[in-house]
């Protein structure tokens, strides 16, 4: 790779993005998916995470286990487990944080699909079975609990529709597990994102994606993972500095003569995050950001009219009654 996957600048220019590796093995030769686990300080669930992968009903796999420099027990346990099946294999790294971490297991892994599953949580017996029959050589993308999806009840998604859906971060879309992605289409540019950006990035991984493949996304309506604890989420505090930084990123995964076709989405995602931060961060500081400002301009640009209810949570005087109308009305809005 000629960029460091969590570099400072968090730009890579698509057009000369190489792949992470160049795969020239056949179907038959190596593990048809490779199980990428990004760990960190896991000692109390990593066991569980990986038991329930090696015993997967589908046996042609790998496990690429990757210890971040935890300073708890969770690498011995890595390494411990890999004594026992020969299918894991354990990689131990400074801590760079879970990106990097998921970017040093794919650019390790020898499958010809890859998915990706946190320390924290397992997969149900015959999940890994149930994606990888939904697998062809006509699609780089195998969506998992594709039933998030409102309105859709396709096993074959366009991506010129599926990218739409991307934007908007619809249902499951949005987060790297429990979904199959083919190898040969996983970049550097995937992954190259500053260390501080841990919220959001998996959503930038997924735009970035779409963007670089042509390819319809083969989807599986069917509960393929089981999600532990998220703290990441829920102790997150988003600030309009940090709102502004990814739709940075949002807007240079997309295209730059797309932009117009794919305002209202962005509009539509940028505004999910808006109502987070009036939550977070006082009225008076959001309010004169560039971040809200923008939104504001591109509204008034694309001539698009906010709903009532959103226009009534915008204008409610204080976080304590946001708080309290987003609990009431969190479907709403």
């Amino acid at each position: 790779m000629n960029q460091n996957p969590n570099n400072d600048k968090g730009q890579t220019d698509i057009q000369t993005v190489r792949p992470l590796f160049v795969n020239n093995a056949t179907e038959g030769s190596v593990p048809v998916v490779s199980v990428v686990i990004p760990v960190y300080n896991s000692e109390r669930t990593i066991r569980n995470c990986v038991e329930s992968i090696v015993n997967q009903s589908l046996s042609d796999i790998e496990i690429v286990v990757v210890d971040d420099g935890s300073s708890d027990s969770s690498g011995a346990i890595c390494d411990d487990l890999s004594v026992h099946d020969e299918r894991i294999r354990v990689i131990h790294q400074p801590n760079r944080g879970r990106t990097a971490a998921r970017a040093e297991g794919t650019r390790c892994a020898s499958g010809i699909w890859v998915c990706y599953v946190d320390s924290d949580d397992t997969m149900p017996f015959d999940a890994l079975s149930c994606l990888y029959s939904a697998a062809s050589d006509q699609v780089d993308i195998v969506l998992g609990d594709a039933a998030s999806l409102p309105a859709e009840n396709r096993t074959l998604i366009p991506m010129s529709d599926f990218r739409h859906l991307a934007v908007r971060a619809e249902g499951s879309i949005g987060v790297p597990w429990g979904s199959l992605y083919r190898r040969s289409v996983l970049t550097d540019y995937m992954f190259d994102l500053p260390r501080e950006i841990m919220m959001g990035e998996d959503y930038i991984f997924w735009l970035r994606l779409c963007f670089t493949t042509e390819r319809p996304v083969s989807t599986l309506y069917k509960n393929v993972y089981i999600k532990g604890e998220d703290h990441t989420s829920s102790s997150f505090v988003w600030t309009s500095d940090y709102c502004y930084k990814i739709n940075e990123y949002r807007k240079e995964a997309i295209p730059a003569e797309m932009h117009d076709e794919f305002m209202a989405d962005m509009i539509s995602d940028r505004l999910v995050n808006l109502f987070i931060l009036m939550i977070c961060q006082p009225g008076h500081e959001w309010r004169h950001h560039r971040f809200y400002l923008d939104i504001k301009e591109d509204l008034a640009r694309y001539n698009i009219h906010l709903p009532f209810k959103k226009r009534l949570y915008m204008h409610l005087p204080g976080r304590c009654l946001r708080k309290l109308y987003s609990r009431v009305k969190q479907s709403d809005l």
